[in-house]
């Protein structure tokens, strides 16, 4: 049925037959199709159900990280924006395919999406905000938050030989791990992440940590955090 947003008819039904019928009287949303008991009122899921409620932001960052010899969690400033001079450290970095990363090109990077268009990393509604290097959270309720870190590789780095290095990601909540996940094995530019829905409160901190074992050089670590808010 077509709906018009002008009055069609004399009695102001989508259908001027509709008037004709028993039920014409029944209350009717603001296009005239009838509240039906069990289809506009029925349970949602939770997607419609958390409409205006339901938010999602993106965080990204980038450090140049030595190893550890024991768990020692390390992390990146997240911030909503980026310039060249937040990565001096990386500036020139050589990775093992030959590819040379400068703090501008990093910066670049910084909330880019596939097509490599920059977008902004907050979408709807702002309920959690940078400060202090960390993503705090500003309404309690329900999160899916996600921690993810690639790993880039520096120059000479032997893929067949890592097996002997260990990478580690981990959801850090107020400083310390909530969870985390680590591999044995890490190509030259690899990605470790784990997940993580649970209630989360008002001032709670979180970020994404990361660590290394590779001894010989720095890696490239790019820290990211996606966070979801279902209720």
């Amino acid at each position: 049925m077509i709906v018009y947003s002008w009055k069609q008819f004399w009695n102001d039904f989508n259908n001027g037959d509709e008037a004709l019928f028993q039920d014409a009287n029944r209350p009717r949303d603001n296009d005239k199709f009838k509240l039906q008991a069990g289809i506009q009122a029925r349970k949602q899921d939770l997607r419609t159900a958390n409409s205006g409620i339901a938010a999602q932001w993106l965080f990204k960052s980038a450090k140049l990280q030595s190893w550890q010899s024991v768990i020692t969690w390390n992390t990146a400033t997240m911030k909503s924006s980026y310039t060249a001079s937040d990565f001096s450290d990386i500036d020139w970095f050589v990775a093992t395919d030959g590819t040379v990363l400068s703090a501008a090109t990093i910066a670049d990077w910084m909330y880019k999406n596939e097509k490599g268009v920059k977008e902004d990393p907050i979408i709807w509604k702002p309920y959690v905000n940078p400060m202090n290097w960390d993503i705090v959270i500003w309404k309690s309720g329900l999160y899916s938050i996600t921690c993810q870190c690639i790993f880039i590789a520096p120059t000479w780095y032997s893929v067949s030989s890592s097996y002997s290095y260990k990478f580690y990601v981990a959801l850090m909540l107020n400083w310390k791990a909530s969870m985390w996940t680590q591999a044995r094995w890490c190509g030259s530019t690899d990605a470790l992440s784990v997940s993580l829905t649970a209630r989360f409160d008002l001032g709670d901190k979180v970020n994404t940590g990361f660590l290394h074992t590779y001894t010989t050089r720095d890696f490239v670590c790019q820290p990211s955090i996606v966070l979801y808010r279902l209720s």
